[in-house]
Protein backbone atom coordinates (compact mmCIF):
# COMPACT_ATOMS: atom_id res chain seq x y z
CA UNK A 1 0.00 0.00 0.00
CA UNK A 2 1.29 3.40 -0.91
CA UNK A 3 1.92 5.69 2.00
CA UNK A 4 0.67 9.23 1.54
CA UNK A 5 2.68 12.14 2.90
CA UNK A 6 -0.10 14.00 4.66
CA UNK A 7 1.07 16.77 6.95
CA UNK A 8 -1.65 18.39 9.02
CA UNK A 9 -0.62 21.60 10.68
CA UNK A 10 -2.43 22.06 13.96
CA UNK A 11 -3.32 25.70 13.63
CA UNK A 12 -3.27 26.45 17.31
CA UNK A 13 0.15 24.85 17.61
CA UNK A 14 1.43 26.98 14.79
CA UNK A 15 1.03 29.99 17.05
CA UNK A 16 3.03 28.54 19.92
CA UNK A 17 6.73 29.14 20.63
CA UNK A 18 8.83 26.66 18.72
CA UNK A 19 6.00 25.84 16.35
CA UNK A 20 8.14 27.12 13.50
CA UNK A 21 9.43 23.56 13.20
CA UNK A 22 6.01 22.66 11.85
CA UNK A 23 5.95 25.41 9.26
CA UNK A 24 7.20 25.07 5.72
CA UNK A 25 10.35 26.94 4.84
CA UNK A 26 11.01 28.32 1.36
CA UNK A 27 13.36 25.40 0.75
CA UNK A 28 10.50 22.95 1.32
CA UNK A 29 8.06 24.56 -1.12
CA UNK A 30 8.79 22.05 -3.89
CA UNK A 31 8.24 19.10 -1.56
CA UNK A 32 4.46 19.61 -1.53
CA UNK A 33 2.24 18.77 -4.45
CA UNK A 34 -0.63 20.63 -2.81
CA UNK A 35 -1.16 22.76 0.25
CA UNK A 36 -4.80 23.03 1.31
CA UNK A 37 -6.13 25.29 4.06
CA UNK A 38 -9.64 24.90 5.41
CA UNK A 39 -11.87 26.34 8.09
CA UNK A 40 -12.82 23.54 10.44
CA UNK A 41 -15.69 23.65 12.90
CA UNK A 42 -19.27 23.19 11.79
CA UNK A 43 -18.17 21.15 8.75
CA UNK A 44 -15.94 18.89 10.82
CA UNK A 45 -12.26 18.09 10.70
CA UNK A 46 -12.01 15.17 8.28
CA UNK A 47 -13.59 15.94 4.92
CA UNK A 48 -10.50 17.47 3.28
CA UNK A 49 -8.31 14.56 4.29
CA UNK A 50 -10.87 12.08 2.95
CA UNK A 51 -11.08 14.00 -0.33
CA UNK A 52 -7.30 13.98 -0.70
CA UNK A 53 -7.19 10.22 -0.14
CA UNK A 54 -9.78 9.64 -2.85
CA UNK A 55 -8.30 12.23 -5.22
CA UNK A 56 -4.97 10.44 -5.24
CA UNK A 57 -6.69 7.31 -6.54
CA UNK A 58 -8.38 9.09 -9.46
CA UNK A 59 -7.03 8.80 -12.99
CA UNK A 60 -5.95 12.43 -12.64
CA UNK A 61 -4.08 11.72 -9.44
CA UNK A 62 -2.45 8.58 -10.81
CA UNK A 63 -1.42 10.36 -14.02
CA UNK A 64 0.15 13.14 -12.00
CA UNK A 65 2.11 10.65 -9.90
CA UNK A 66 3.31 8.78 -12.98
CA UNK A 67 4.36 11.98 -14.75
CA UNK A 68 6.33 13.14 -11.72
CA UNK A 69 7.69 9.66 -10.88
CA UNK A 70 6.16 9.72 -7.40
CA UNK A 71 4.51 7.00 -5.37
CA UNK A 72 2.20 9.26 -3.38
CA UNK A 73 0.98 12.81 -3.24
CA UNK A 74 2.69 15.10 -0.78
CA UNK A 75 -0.19 17.12 0.64
CA UNK A 76 0.12 19.73 3.35
CA UNK A 77 -3.18 20.37 5.17
CA UNK A 78 -3.69 23.42 7.37
CA UNK A 79 -6.85 23.54 9.44
CA UNK A 80 -8.37 25.41 12.34
CA UNK A 81 -11.35 27.40 13.44
CA UNK A 82 -12.12 31.11 13.28
CA UNK A 83 -9.23 33.56 13.38
CA UNK A 84 -6.82 30.72 14.16
CA UNK A 85 -6.90 29.38 10.61
CA UNK A 86 -6.42 32.89 9.28
CA UNK A 87 -3.28 33.29 11.39
CA UNK A 88 -2.02 29.93 10.17
CA UNK A 89 -2.59 30.85 6.53
CA UNK A 90 -0.66 34.09 7.06
CA UNK A 91 2.16 32.12 8.69
CA UNK A 92 2.23 29.75 5.72
CA UNK A 93 2.35 32.64 3.26
CA UNK A 94 5.17 34.28 5.20
CA UNK A 95 7.02 30.94 5.10
CA UNK A 96 6.75 30.84 1.29
CA UNK A 97 4.19 28.04 1.41
CA UNK A 98 1.07 29.84 0.22
CA UNK A 99 -1.82 27.34 0.18
CA UNK A 100 -2.96 26.36 -3.29
CA UNK A 101 -6.56 25.70 -2.27
CA UNK A 102 -8.35 27.58 0.51
CA UNK A 103 -11.75 26.83 2.01
CA UNK A 104 -12.18 30.23 3.67
CA UNK A 105 -15.13 32.60 3.85
CA UNK A 106 -15.90 36.28 3.71
CA UNK A 107 -16.62 38.11 6.96
CA UNK A 108 -14.13 36.12 8.99
CA UNK A 109 -12.38 37.73 11.94
CA UNK A 110 -9.34 39.02 10.04
CA UNK A 111 -11.04 39.52 6.64
CA UNK A 112 -8.42 37.32 4.98
CA UNK A 113 -10.49 36.53 1.90
CA UNK A 114 -11.35 40.20 1.41
CA UNK A 115 -7.63 41.05 1.59
CA UNK A 116 -6.84 38.50 -1.13
CA UNK A 117 -9.61 39.93 -3.31
CA UNK A 118 -8.40 43.51 -2.87
CA UNK A 119 -4.88 42.44 -3.84
CA UNK A 120 -6.21 40.45 -6.84
CA UNK A 121 -4.44 37.36 -5.57
CA UNK A 122 -7.09 34.81 -6.54
CA UNK A 123 -6.97 32.70 -9.69
CA UNK A 124 -9.67 33.45 -12.27
CA UNK A 125 -11.80 30.29 -12.34
CA UNK A 126 -14.16 31.33 -15.13
CA UNK A 127 -12.69 28.89 -17.64
CA UNK A 128 -12.87 26.09 -15.08
CA UNK A 129 -16.67 26.31 -15.26
CA UNK A 130 -16.42 24.91 -18.81
CA UNK A 131 -14.43 21.87 -17.70
CA UNK A 132 -16.11 18.54 -16.91
CA UNK A 133 -16.15 17.48 -13.29
CA UNK A 134 -14.26 14.28 -12.54
CA UNK A 135 -15.68 11.14 -14.13
CA UNK A 136 -18.74 12.83 -15.64
CA UNK A 137 -19.84 14.42 -18.90
CA UNK A 138 -21.14 17.50 -17.11
CA UNK A 139 -19.35 20.80 -16.89
CA UNK A 140 -18.80 22.42 -13.52
CA UNK A 141 -20.96 25.35 -14.57
CA UNK A 142 -23.89 23.07 -15.41
CA UNK A 143 -23.33 20.99 -12.30
CA UNK A 144 -23.67 23.85 -9.82
CA UNK A 145 -27.02 24.89 -8.38
CA UNK A 146 -28.33 27.68 -10.65
CA UNK A 147 -28.06 31.24 -9.40
CA UNK A 148 -25.11 30.82 -7.06
CA UNK A 149 -22.51 32.51 -9.28
CA UNK A 150 -24.25 35.81 -10.06
CA UNK A 151 -23.17 37.73 -6.99
CA UNK A 152 -20.26 39.64 -5.50
CA UNK A 153 -19.12 36.64 -3.47
CA UNK A 154 -18.16 34.53 -6.47
CA UNK A 155 -17.65 37.48 -8.85
CA UNK A 156 -16.23 40.09 -6.46
CA UNK A 157 -15.38 42.70 -9.11
CA UNK A 158 -18.76 42.57 -10.85
CA UNK A 159 -17.02 41.88 -14.19
CA UNK A 160 -18.59 38.49 -14.90
CA UNK A 161 -15.41 36.62 -13.96
CA UNK A 162 -15.57 34.00 -11.23
CA UNK A 163 -12.82 33.96 -8.60
CA UNK A 164 -14.39 31.96 -5.77
CA UNK A 165 -16.69 28.95 -5.91
CA UNK A 166 -19.38 28.02 -3.39
CA UNK A 167 -17.96 25.07 -1.48
CA UNK A 168 -21.06 24.78 0.71
CA UNK A 169 -24.39 26.50 0.57
CA UNK A 170 -27.18 26.61 3.06
CA UNK A 171 -30.34 28.54 3.70
CA UNK A 172 -29.95 30.84 6.68
CA UNK A 173 -32.83 31.88 8.86
CA UNK A 174 -34.18 31.48 12.36
CA UNK A 175 -33.58 28.32 14.38
CA UNK A 176 -35.68 27.29 17.36
CA UNK A 177 -36.63 24.46 19.69
CA UNK A 178 -39.44 22.77 17.75
CA UNK A 179 -41.06 21.43 20.93
CA UNK A 180 -41.95 24.96 22.04
CA UNK A 181 -44.17 25.69 19.05
CA UNK A 182 -47.36 24.38 17.53
CA UNK A 183 -49.81 25.32 14.81
CA UNK A 184 -53.40 25.36 16.05
CA UNK A 185 -54.79 26.83 12.86
CA UNK A 186 -56.11 29.97 14.53
CA UNK A 187 -54.14 32.14 12.17
CA UNK A 188 -53.80 35.51 13.85
CA UNK A 189 -53.69 34.94 17.61
CA UNK A 190 -49.95 34.60 18.02
CA UNK A 191 -49.83 35.87 21.59
CA UNK A 192 -51.91 32.99 22.94
CA UNK A 193 -50.37 29.83 24.33
CA UNK A 194 -51.94 26.50 23.59
CA UNK A 195 -54.23 24.43 25.76
CA UNK A 196 -54.25 20.75 26.63
CA UNK A 197 -51.42 18.92 24.92
CA UNK A 198 -50.21 22.24 23.50
CA UNK A 199 -50.04 23.99 26.88
CA UNK A 200 -47.02 26.26 27.20
CA UNK A 201 -46.22 26.24 23.49
CA UNK A 202 -46.21 29.12 21.03
CA UNK A 203 -47.32 29.52 17.44
CA UNK A 204 -44.72 30.38 14.82
CA UNK A 205 -44.94 33.96 13.53
CA UNK A 206 -45.32 34.25 9.76
CA UNK A 207 -45.17 38.06 9.44
CA UNK A 208 -43.18 40.72 11.27
CA UNK A 209 -46.35 41.95 12.96
CA UNK A 210 -46.88 38.48 14.39
CA UNK A 211 -43.21 38.24 15.37
CA UNK A 212 -43.42 41.44 17.42
CA UNK A 213 -46.74 40.35 18.91
CA UNK A 214 -45.11 37.16 20.17
CA UNK A 215 -42.22 39.22 21.55
CA UNK A 216 -44.60 41.54 23.36
CA UNK A 217 -46.38 38.58 24.90
CA UNK A 218 -43.08 37.09 26.07
CA UNK A 219 -42.03 40.41 27.57
CA UNK A 220 -45.22 40.50 29.64
CA UNK A 221 -44.20 37.11 31.02
CA UNK A 222 -40.53 37.94 31.68
CA UNK A 223 -41.05 41.45 33.07
CA UNK A 224 -39.62 43.20 30.01
CA UNK A 225 -36.51 41.01 30.12
CA UNK A 226 -35.97 41.41 33.88
CA UNK A 227 -36.90 37.80 34.65
CA UNK A 228 -35.79 35.76 31.64
CA UNK A 229 -35.76 32.04 32.43
CA UNK A 230 -36.46 28.77 30.71
CA UNK A 231 -40.19 29.13 31.31
CA UNK A 232 -40.21 32.88 30.61
CA UNK A 233 -37.87 33.21 27.62
CA UNK A 234 -36.83 36.19 25.57
CA UNK A 235 -37.74 36.32 21.91
CA UNK A 236 -34.28 36.49 20.36
CA UNK A 237 -30.53 35.94 20.67
CA UNK A 238 -27.66 35.83 18.19
CA UNK A 239 -24.21 34.13 18.25
CA UNK A 240 -22.19 37.20 17.21
CA UNK A 241 -23.11 40.30 15.27
CA UNK A 242 -21.51 38.80 12.16
CA UNK A 243 -24.48 36.43 11.92
CA UNK A 244 -26.61 39.41 10.98
CA UNK A 245 -25.28 39.24 7.42
CA UNK A 246 -27.93 36.75 6.32
CA UNK A 247 -30.50 38.39 8.57
CA UNK A 248 -29.97 41.84 7.06
CA UNK A 249 -29.85 40.45 3.52
CA UNK A 250 -33.16 38.61 3.93
CA UNK A 251 -34.79 41.54 5.72
CA UNK A 252 -33.77 44.04 3.03
CA UNK A 253 -34.89 41.74 0.21
CA UNK A 254 -38.19 41.11 1.97
CA UNK A 255 -38.93 44.75 2.78
CA UNK A 256 -37.28 46.49 -0.19
CA UNK A 257 -37.06 43.93 -2.99
CA UNK A 258 -34.15 42.32 -4.81
CA UNK A 259 -33.23 45.37 -6.93
CA UNK A 260 -32.60 47.46 -3.84
CA UNK A 261 -30.88 44.48 -2.23
CA UNK A 262 -28.33 44.45 -5.06
CA UNK A 263 -27.98 48.24 -4.84
CA UNK A 264 -27.16 47.81 -1.17
CA UNK A 265 -24.44 45.28 -1.99
CA UNK A 266 -23.03 47.73 -4.55
CA UNK A 267 -22.93 50.69 -2.11
CA UNK A 268 -25.41 52.63 -4.25
CA UNK A 269 -25.72 56.30 -3.38
CA UNK A 270 -28.53 57.01 -0.93
CA UNK A 271 -29.50 53.36 -0.49
CA UNK A 272 -29.32 53.42 3.31
CA UNK A 273 -31.83 56.28 3.48
CA UNK A 274 -34.30 54.53 1.20
CA UNK A 275 -37.63 54.16 3.01
CA UNK A 276 -37.93 50.42 2.40
CA UNK A 277 -34.33 49.74 3.42
CA UNK A 278 -34.93 51.81 6.53
CA UNK A 279 -37.88 49.55 7.36
CA UNK A 280 -35.54 46.55 7.19
CA UNK A 281 -32.88 48.19 9.35
CA UNK A 282 -35.54 49.19 11.87
CA UNK A 283 -36.38 45.50 12.28
CA UNK A 284 -32.78 44.85 13.29
CA UNK A 285 -32.58 47.73 15.76
CA UNK A 286 -35.97 46.89 17.26
CA UNK A 287 -34.66 43.49 18.35
CA UNK A 288 -32.90 45.30 21.20
CA UNK A 289 -36.22 45.36 23.10
CA UNK A 290 -36.59 41.57 22.86
CA UNK A 291 -33.00 40.39 23.32
CA UNK A 292 -31.90 37.69 25.75
CA UNK A 293 -29.98 39.72 28.39
CA UNK A 294 -26.72 37.73 28.20
CA UNK A 295 -26.41 38.00 24.45
CA UNK A 296 -24.30 41.14 24.04
CA UNK A 297 -21.68 40.11 26.60
CA UNK A 298 -21.34 36.66 25.02
CA UNK A 299 -21.40 37.72 21.35
CA UNK A 300 -17.73 36.99 20.77
CA UNK A 301 -15.44 34.11 19.84
CA UNK A 302 -15.42 32.85 23.44
CA UNK A 303 -19.12 33.13 24.22
CA UNK A 304 -21.06 32.70 20.98
CA UNK A 305 -21.90 29.06 21.69
CA UNK A 306 -23.47 30.09 24.99
CA UNK A 307 -25.84 32.29 23.00
CA UNK A 308 -26.66 29.33 20.78
CA UNK A 309 -27.16 27.20 23.88
CA UNK A 310 -29.74 29.74 25.05
CA UNK A 311 -32.12 28.35 22.43
CA UNK A 312 -31.35 24.73 23.31
CA UNK A 313 -31.55 24.90 27.10
CA UNK A 314 -29.62 22.69 29.48
CA UNK A 315 -27.62 19.84 27.91
CA UNK A 316 -29.52 17.27 29.96
CA UNK A 317 -32.87 18.57 28.76
CA UNK A 318 -34.22 19.45 32.19
CA UNK A 319 -34.47 23.19 31.45
CA UNK A 320 -35.74 24.93 28.35
CA UNK A 321 -33.72 27.66 26.67
CA UNK A 322 -33.93 31.31 27.64
CA UNK A 323 -34.43 32.52 24.04
CA UNK A 324 -36.78 31.35 21.30
CA UNK A 325 -34.95 32.25 18.06
CA UNK A 326 -31.35 32.45 16.87
CA UNK A 327 -30.14 33.28 13.31
CA UNK A 328 -27.82 30.64 11.88
CA UNK A 329 -27.05 28.19 9.08
CA UNK A 330 -27.25 24.44 8.61
CA UNK A 331 -24.03 23.81 10.54
CA UNK A 332 -25.68 24.79 13.84
CA UNK A 333 -27.01 21.35 14.88
CA UNK A 334 -23.63 19.72 14.26
CA UNK A 335 -21.71 22.48 15.98
CA UNK A 336 -23.88 22.18 19.10
CA UNK A 337 -24.36 18.39 19.05
CA UNK A 338 -22.30 17.72 22.19
CA UNK A 339 -24.47 20.00 24.34
CA UNK A 340 -27.84 19.19 22.78
CA UNK A 341 -30.16 16.87 24.75
CA UNK A 342 -31.05 13.51 23.29
CA UNK A 343 -34.29 13.73 21.36
CA UNK A 344 -34.06 17.49 20.85
CA UNK A 345 -35.69 18.58 17.59
CA UNK A 346 -34.43 21.67 15.81
CA UNK A 347 -36.88 23.85 13.93
CA UNK A 348 -35.98 26.20 11.10
CA UNK A 349 -37.87 28.98 9.34
CA UNK A 350 -37.15 31.88 6.99
CA UNK A 351 -37.39 35.38 8.39
CA UNK A 352 -41.01 36.52 8.67
CA UNK A 353 -42.55 38.26 5.67
CA UNK A 354 -43.53 41.90 5.33
CA UNK A 355 -47.21 40.95 5.40
CA UNK A 356 -49.52 38.09 4.48
CA UNK A 357 -49.43 39.07 0.80
CA UNK A 358 -45.63 39.16 0.53
CA UNK A 359 -43.25 36.21 0.37
CA UNK A 360 -40.31 35.71 2.69
CA UNK A 361 -36.76 35.80 1.40
CA UNK A 362 -34.15 33.21 2.27
CA UNK A 363 -30.51 34.20 2.29
CA UNK A 364 -28.19 31.53 0.95
CA UNK A 365 -24.97 31.51 2.91
CA UNK A 366 -22.07 30.66 0.62
CA UNK A 367 -18.91 29.12 2.05
CA UNK A 368 -16.08 29.61 -0.39
CA UNK A 369 -13.24 27.71 -1.96
CA UNK A 370 -10.66 29.35 -4.18
CA UNK A 371 -7.13 29.01 -5.53
CA UNK A 372 -4.43 31.49 -4.58
CA UNK A 373 -2.29 32.64 -7.48
CA UNK A 374 0.91 32.26 -5.42
CA UNK A 375 0.30 28.60 -4.68
CA UNK A 376 2.73 26.07 -6.02
CA UNK A 377 0.51 23.96 -8.28
CA UNK A 378 -2.49 25.71 -9.83
CA UNK A 379 -3.19 22.99 -12.40
CA UNK A 380 -3.40 20.22 -9.80
CA UNK A 381 -5.44 22.50 -7.55
CA UNK A 382 -7.98 22.97 -10.35
CA UNK A 383 -8.25 19.22 -10.81
CA UNK A 384 -8.83 18.84 -7.09
CA UNK A 385 -11.73 21.30 -7.29
CA UNK A 386 -13.25 19.46 -10.26
CA UNK A 387 -13.09 16.30 -8.15
CA UNK A 388 -14.65 18.09 -5.17
CA UNK A 389 -17.74 18.98 -7.22
CA UNK A 390 -18.18 15.49 -8.70
CA UNK A 391 -20.75 13.02 -7.43
CA UNK A 392 -17.90 11.08 -5.81
CA UNK A 393 -16.70 14.20 -4.06
CA UNK A 394 -20.23 15.04 -2.91
CA UNK A 395 -20.62 11.57 -1.39
CA UNK A 396 -17.36 11.94 0.52
CA UNK A 397 -18.31 15.35 1.89
CA UNK A 398 -21.74 14.03 2.86
CA UNK A 399 -20.21 11.14 4.79
CA UNK A 400 -17.55 13.21 6.51
CA UNK A 401 -19.44 16.47 7.10
CA UNK A 402 -23.13 15.57 6.88
CA UNK A 403 -23.39 18.45 4.41
CA UNK A 404 -24.68 18.97 0.88
CA UNK A 405 -22.32 20.64 -1.57
CA UNK A 406 -23.87 23.12 -4.04
CA UNK A 407 -24.46 20.84 -7.02
CA UNK A 408 -27.86 19.83 -8.30
CA UNK A 409 -27.01 16.14 -8.06
CA UNK A 410 -25.73 16.46 -4.49
CA UNK A 411 -29.14 17.66 -3.36
CA UNK A 412 -30.95 15.02 -5.42
CA UNK A 413 -28.68 12.28 -4.02
CA UNK A 414 -28.59 13.63 -0.46
CA UNK A 415 -30.66 10.84 1.10
CA UNK A 416 -28.68 8.19 -0.78
CA UNK A 417 -25.48 9.81 0.49
CA UNK A 418 -26.64 9.47 4.08
CA UNK A 419 -27.69 13.07 4.73
CA UNK A 420 -30.24 13.28 7.53
CA UNK A 421 -33.80 14.02 6.48
CA UNK A 422 -33.82 16.99 8.86
CA UNK A 423 -30.92 18.53 6.91
CA UNK A 424 -32.51 17.84 3.53
CA UNK A 425 -35.73 19.42 4.78
CA UNK A 426 -33.92 22.72 5.37
CA UNK A 427 -33.73 23.22 1.62
CA UNK A 428 -37.54 23.19 1.50
CA UNK A 429 -37.20 26.77 2.78
CA UNK A 430 -36.72 27.81 -0.84
CA UNK A 431 -40.15 26.48 -1.81
CA UNK A 432 -42.54 29.39 -2.24
CA UNK A 433 -40.00 31.92 -0.96
CA UNK A 434 -37.52 34.23 -2.65
CA UNK A 435 -33.78 33.64 -2.46
CA UNK A 436 -30.80 35.98 -2.31
CA UNK A 437 -27.08 35.45 -1.80
CA UNK A 438 -23.76 37.19 -2.06
CA UNK A 439 -21.61 39.77 -0.34
CA UNK A 440 -20.62 43.38 -0.92
CA UNK A 441 -18.70 44.44 -4.01
CA UNK A 442 -14.91 44.42 -3.68
CA UNK A 443 -13.20 47.69 -2.82
CA UNK A 444 -9.73 48.92 -2.17
CA UNK A 445 -8.80 49.54 1.45
CA UNK A 446 -10.18 52.80 2.83
CA UNK A 447 -8.19 54.08 5.79
CA UNK A 448 -10.29 54.21 8.91
CA UNK A 449 -13.24 52.32 7.39
CA UNK A 450 -13.89 48.71 8.33
CA UNK A 451 -17.23 47.84 6.78
CA UNK A 452 -17.87 44.78 8.95
CA UNK A 453 -17.51 46.97 12.02
CA UNK A 454 -20.02 49.52 10.78
CA UNK A 455 -22.60 47.06 9.49
CA UNK A 456 -22.25 44.26 12.03
CA UNK A 457 -19.99 44.83 15.02
CA UNK A 458 -21.54 48.21 15.81
CA UNK A 459 -24.72 46.30 16.57
CA UNK A 460 -23.11 44.90 19.69
CA UNK A 461 -21.52 48.01 21.09
CA UNK A 462 -23.51 50.93 19.70
CA UNK A 463 -27.00 49.53 19.13
CA UNK A 464 -27.76 46.49 21.28
CA UNK A 465 -25.16 47.54 23.85
CA UNK A 466 -26.40 51.13 24.06
CA UNK A 467 -27.53 52.21 27.52
CA UNK A 468 -29.92 54.84 26.19
CA UNK A 469 -31.72 55.88 23.05
CA UNK A 470 -35.00 55.01 21.37
CA UNK A 471 -35.24 52.71 18.38
CA UNK A 472 -35.58 55.75 16.12
CA UNK A 473 -32.53 57.45 17.61
CA UNK A 474 -30.35 54.34 17.42
CA UNK A 475 -31.48 53.68 13.86
CA UNK A 476 -30.72 57.25 12.79
CA UNK A 477 -27.22 57.15 14.26
CA UNK A 478 -26.49 53.74 12.70
CA UNK A 479 -27.79 54.94 9.34
CA UNK A 480 -25.47 57.95 9.40
CA UNK A 481 -22.47 55.70 10.04
CA UNK A 482 -23.56 53.37 7.23
CA UNK A 483 -23.97 56.24 4.80
CA UNK A 484 -20.58 57.73 5.60
CA UNK A 485 -18.75 54.42 5.25
CA UNK A 486 -20.73 53.44 2.14
CA UNK A 487 -19.90 56.73 0.40
CA UNK A 488 -16.19 56.20 1.00
CA UNK A 489 -16.27 52.57 -0.13
CA UNK A 490 -18.28 53.37 -3.24
CA UNK A 491 -15.44 55.66 -4.34
CA UNK A 492 -13.00 52.76 -3.83
CA UNK A 493 -14.84 50.02 -5.77
CA UNK A 494 -12.32 47.96 -7.73
CA UNK A 495 -13.07 48.10 -11.45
Amino acid sequence: MKKKRLIALASAAAMLPGAGLLMTSCNDRANYDLTIAFLSGGRGETYVRALVDAFEETTWGQAYLAENEKEALDVNIISGGGGVIEDSVLNAINSDNTPDVMFLNYNMQNSTTEAFVRARQLVDLTDLLEENVYGEDTTLGDKLVPGLLSNYTTQPYGDGHTYTLPAFYSPTGLWYDASRFYDDGKGDEYTEVGTGENAGKYELPRTWAEFWALGDYLNTQNGNLANVKGNTPALFTYPTAGYFDGFIYSAVAGMAGTDKFMQMLGYAEGIWEDEDVQDALEIVVRLKDYLEPSTVAQANTDGFQQNQQAVIGSPDGTTKGTALFVPNGDWLPGEMAKSTPEGYEWGFMPLPSKDNDTMSYVNTYLENVYIHRNGGNTDLAKQFLLFYFSDEGAAIVAEESSAIIPTQDALANAAENGIAESTIALYDAYDGNGAVSGSFVATDTVTGVIWNDVLYNDLNTRVFGATSGTTAELLAAWTQRLMSASDQLRAAIIS
